[in-house]
């Protein structure tokens, strides 16, 4: 979970061991990325920046960065659950993939897939689940 005032992190699962927060997020940091010349050039990375783009409904000029890796943003949509707004995000890497979903109270959601764990873990299924909880969630005000 995060804040859409400025994309901050502030739950993340499975709790044991804190391994939610490896798998969600990195502290700022450096990165070569490559530039529209073919050069590459060192930049700084904000993840908490760059989630707040997405929840904004935009793309981040850097790419999605989450825990360190970069993932594709290949859809962005509106949608509503019983007749409140949503905004989803999807986005993907090899064999791995997110699910962004940001309610109209502040919320980002953030689920998490990937086809090496397990066969069943796919987009779709991720998807599914990120729906159900956020719908979960804005029952209870988020």
């Amino acid at each position: 979970l995060a804040s859409v005032t400025d994309g901050a992190m502030y739950a993340a699962a499975p709790v044991a061991a804190d391994e939610g927060w490896g798998l969600l997020f990195k502290e700022s940091y450096k990165a070569m990325l490559a530039q529209e010349d073919g050069t590459e050039k060192e930049e700084t990375i904000d993840e908490s920046a760059i989630l707040k783009i997405v929840a904004d409904g935009k793309r981040p000029p850097q790419g999605l960065w989450i825990a360190g890796e970069k993932y594709t943003l290949t859809r962005q949509e509106e949608d509503d659950i019983d007749g409140a707004p949503v905004k989803i995000a999807v986005a993907g890497r090899p064999k791995k993939g997110v699910v962004i979903y940001i309610t109209g109270v502040g919320t980002i959601i953030v689920g998490m897939f990937d086809e090496t764990k397990n066969a069943s873990q796919t987009v779709g299924n991720c998807r599914k689940c990120v729906h159900a909880f956020t719908e979960y969630m804005m029952t209870i005000g988020y």
